[in-house]
């Protein structure tokens, strides 16, 4: 998970309304009965985020709290950020323990009392004395309640009324459609509703039951067993936007083939020179370029307008593999740029990345990404937009591979041939904007002096 400190101010906001101190991601003022005192809720700290897992507290309760101190560290869907305070006081009482998973948006997670005599009476304090949104476990003890004191179980989606692709994905998740709200057409429950959902307790039956006795089991049947490997958030929010992206824009594809072997010869001769740059350094340098060149590719389609808008600055995110998930950390500015100020931006992003070391606006954002599989063999491959932000495209680059090509007089020779594909929103660009874009690309990655310039 990628690191950084959040700092949350322990500001008073007596006299607000309490709808909007729930709305803040700061600790609220507490207005009641109890001893002067703040709540901590859990913030919002992404336009994605709904939930958040509370890591551990560095704090316990009792302790003293000093401005500047690390109190906790929360996992989001992007990093995981360590909260401290600027403000004093002493933590009176944890509300949510560390280690909980999936805390929900605004639910109140620890007390922070002023004086330390007031760390006793605040001993008893509940989460739902503070008016604040009920933990996702409140919740769901609630609805349990609920259910077994009502006449008859919960009405659920009817067998009937559900999609064989929507059956077929709930026994991929083992998800219960009946314990799941639908938000399609009168309630009928739709993928995207089973997406995050929590697994039931026992698995789904993979067809319907036979009405004749099923045989028993054999060894066959044991040798089927299998593990579930729970996501983080990181990979849930992944998961998330890779389908919300080919479900909401229309992909489209275009591939060109590069000979790498100018590039490779040039890139010899830079490194006698004491210059050194990766194929993927001179890419994106060539990617930023071409987007100069063919203003329209950098572009996104907006939503809400309802028509294509062009960004200002050309802006590469470079995809990276990480222990929590996929991070793109973003070159600002890549056009302008020198390759060797690229080469060390883009390791120094990267190191950082791996080592939960970035801040939220190196990996947020940009206009193009570039994801490159080359370094393992892949020859050629697709990917997907990321629906988050303001990209339109993003560019699959393979591995180099050896063909054999027929020479001007006739005999046979070989190149280096580089094969990169663009996905790109077909709302956003046409065939003639991307033909363009990439028939600039190849150009200046054939001829890489002119990179440099």
């Amino acid at each position: 998970m990628l690191s950084f400190r959040l700092s949350l101010g322990l500001r008073r906001l007596a006299g607000a309304p309490c709808a909007a101190i729930a709305a803040l991601d700061v600790p609220s003022r507490a207005l009641s009965s109890w001893p002067p005192h703040y709540t901590l809720t859990m913030p919002s700290l992404s336009p994605t985020m709904e939930k958040g897992n509370l890591s551990k507290w560095t704090k316990s309760e009792g302790d003293e709290v000093a401005a500047g101190d690390v109190v906790a560290e929360i996992e989001t869907d992007k990093a995981s950020m360590e909260m401290d305070s600027q403000e004093e006081g002493f933590l009176a009482k944890i509300l949510v323990p560390g280690g909980t998973s999936d805390v929900i948006v605004g639910t109140p997670i620890a007390i922070l009392a002023e004086e330390q005599e007031d760390v006793a009476k605040l001993a008893q304090y509940a989460a739902a004395d503070t008016g604040a949104p009920e933990s996702s476990e409140s919740r769901s003890e609630g609805q349990a309640a609920s259910t077994s004191s009502s006449s008859g179980p919960a009405p659920g989606p009817k067998a009937s009324r559900l999609g064989p692709a929507v059956l077929r994905l709930a026994r991929q998740l083992n998800v219960d459609p009946a314990s799941v709200s639908g938000t399609g057409p009168d309630g009928m429950v739709v993928k995207g509703d089973l997406l995050g959902s929590p697994p039931s307790a026992s698995p789904l039956p993979s067809k319907p039951a036979p009405s004749t006795p099923a045989p028993a089991a054999t060894d066959d049947a044991a040798a089927d067993d299998h593990e579930d490997v729970p996501h983080t958030t990181i990979r849930r929010i992944i998961a998330k936007g890779l389908l919300d992206s080919k479900l909401g824009f229309p992909h489209q594809y275009a591939t060109i083939d590069v000979e790498l072997d100018p590039l490779l010869k040039f890139r010899k001769e830079l490194k006698e020179l004491g210059v050194v740059a990766s194929v993927n350094d001179f890419v994106v340098k060539a990617v930023a370029v071409a987007l100069r060149e063919n203003p329209n590719m950098n572009s996104f389609w907006d939503e809400s307008a309802g028509e294509a808008r062009r960004s200002a600055s050309v802006d590469i995110a470079v995809a990276v593999a990480t222990d929590g998930g996929l991070i793109t950390p973003v070159v600002y500015g890549a056009d302008g740029k020198k390759v060797a100020e690229i080469n060390e931006e883009v390791k120094d992003l990267a190191a950082r990345a791996r080592a939960n070391k970035l801040k939220p606006h190196e990996f947020q954002g940009g206009t193009f990404t570039i994801s490159n599989l080359g370094m393992f063999g892949i020859k050629e491959f697709s990917a997907i937009i990321n629906p988050y932000g303001t990209q339109g495209a993003i560019m699959a680059v393979g591995g180099g591979q050896e063909r054999t090509v027929m020479e001007e007089d006739g005999s046979l020779g070989s190149v280096t041939v580089m094969t990169c594909q663009v996905s790109l929103d077909g709302r956003a660009f046409g065939g003639q904007e991307v033909g363009a874009f990439l028939k600039t690309f190849a150009r200046k990655l054939e001829n890489p002096s002119s990179l440099l310039m």
